[in-house]
């Protein structure tokens, strides 16, 4: 038997880590699957053993840096935050891990951000959007006119640095399409009065 896999993408402040906890709490309480729940300890923004959401909502979670298998017992695999599993944050292929998971009939379920801020799409999201059986694809709204967001935006100037950098509120908001081009061209344009 093989495992199907759902992922949950889109923006910051969409929603994401809400569904996936949603999902997480619905097998272990209302199917009484046995789940194991993991995010990279990396991710160390709210809390170090729990997956939280912006509000509060928290459910245990192991922090790793590299993989171990799993027990034979566990029937669903959560991750929060996949963009995160990557080096230099996650010594391991979460897209092999995930393919061995749904060899092993075990059901996979991941959440994270489609793309940066700098709208370029992370690999490991494209890569298990491409495998999902399902794909719950969130928007936010624009913090600058309300409108449905699709992309989050850096509020700090990061230009040409690293696109995987942890932050919430203080560091990025979510934006329609328009209003992110906006603020990218902005950002460009400081950067080339800064060099000038």
């Amino acid at each position: 038997m093989y495992g199907r896999l759902k992922l949950v993408c889109g923006p910051m402040f969409s929603g994401k880590t809400t569904e996936l906890l949603k999902n997480i709490l619905w097998a272990k309480n209302g199917l009484g699957r046995q789940v194991a729940v993991y995010k990279t300890s990396f991710d160390d923004r709210y809390a170090q053993e729990e997956i939280m959401n912006h509000d509060g909502l928290q459910v245990r979670a192991q922090s790793i840096t590299q993989w171990e298998k799993v027990p034979d017992d566990v029937e669903m695999v959560f991750f929060d935050e996949v963009q995160f599993f990557t080096q230099p944050q996650f010594n391991g292929d979460l897209k092999e891990i995930v393919h061995d998971l749904l060899y092993r009939g075990i059901d996979v379920m991941g959440a994270g951000l489609d793309m940066d801020a700098e709208g370029r799409p992370f690999e490991v999201t494209a890569y298990l959007m491409a495998m999902a059986d399902d794909i719950i694809k969130l928007n936010s709204h624009c913090s600058v006119c309300g409108q449905p967001a699709t992309k989050t935006f850096r509020k700090i100037n990061t230009h040409g640095k690293a696109s995987v950098q942890l932050g919430g509120n203080e560091s990025y908001e979510p934006r329609c399409t328009k209003h992110w081009a906006e603020g990218i061209k902005q950002e460009d344009l400081f950067e080339k009065i800064k060099s000038a």
